[in-house]
């Protein structure tokens, strides 16, 4: 089992498309128009408004693309070892993320022309704004961290763990009650228990994935094997303790 099942449907894809041609239909000349008007305050202007929206349509076009990448060849399940113990690792696939951090440094990378041009117009109030802005979205890009950020789920015989976007969460098999096969995918918990919570990146781009009633709430895009086989991998460690110790080792791993 390679496949990854949960995708965007057509109609969100056109959506997508829709979108980018309209973002690039309005870049375009406020770019064109801020270039010629550079030495002016409201070519600046121009400039940086039609680069906001080039950047953001350059990223849902690479978002198209790494995402139709990912239906073709989907992220495979393999063996790794987590804190030196057997696991079986369902990454998740990097191209998703590494176009939203993509998307989130060029964004700030604008902030910083912004700031420059309003240094050169005395507008220190703006300078000061924008370049908080720009080194704030920059930091949350995570961009240094490149595909380590996008994370994935360990299975080991005395543990899972998950790590999505900077948050890792781990949870001992004996606290873990069951699971269900969805986007996202409830991994249900002990109430007397709390998944242990650490905070692995920058701030600003992982959802909670720890409700208050404790359930971890996996997200199962670009997961290898998405919400079918973590959950069947799950449900049976959680049913068939004995089957535990099997996980990192060959015989834990789906037929190809």
């Amino acid at each position: 089992m390679t496949t990854t099942t949960e995708v965007r449907p057509a109609g969100m894809r056109i959506l997508s498309w829709f979108g980018i041609v309209v973002l690039l239909g309005l870049g375009v000349p406020l770019t064109g128009m801020g270039l010629l008007g550079l030495h002016t305050t409201l070519g600046r202007g121009f400039l940086c408004a039609g680069l906001v929206l080039l950047v953001a349509a350059v990223g849902g076009v690479a978002r198209e693309v790494v995402e139709l990448q990912v239906r073709r060849d989907p992220p495979r399940a393999r063996l790794a070892t987590l804190d030196g113990e057997g696991a079986l690792h369902l990454p998740r696939a990097t191209g998703p993320t590494l176009v939203s951090s993509g998307l989130l440094a060029g964004l700030a990378a604008v902030a910083a022309l912004g700031a420059v041009f309003a240094a050169l117009d005395e507008g220190w109030l703006w300078t000061i704004a924008l370049g908080l802005v720009a080194a704030w979205v920059g930091w949350s890009s995570a961009i240094h961290l490149g595909g380590r950020f996008a994370g994935g789920l360990w299975l080991t015989p005395t543990r899972l763990r998950h790590e999505d976007r900077g948050v890792a969460v781990e949870v001992p098999w004996d606290d873990v009650t069951g699971v269900v096969p969805q986007q996202p995918m409830p991994v249900l918990v002990r109430p007397d228990r709390t998944p242990t919570t650490t905070r692995t990146g920058p701030r600003g781009r992982a959802w909670k994935p720890v409700t208050d009633s404790g359930t971890l709430r996996v997200d199962t895009r670009y997961l290898a094997g998405g919400s079918t086989l973590a959950s069947y991998v799950i449900a049976k460690a959680v049913a068939e303790p004995a089957s535990r110790p099997v996980l990192g080792t060959r015989d834990s791993l789906p037929p190809a």
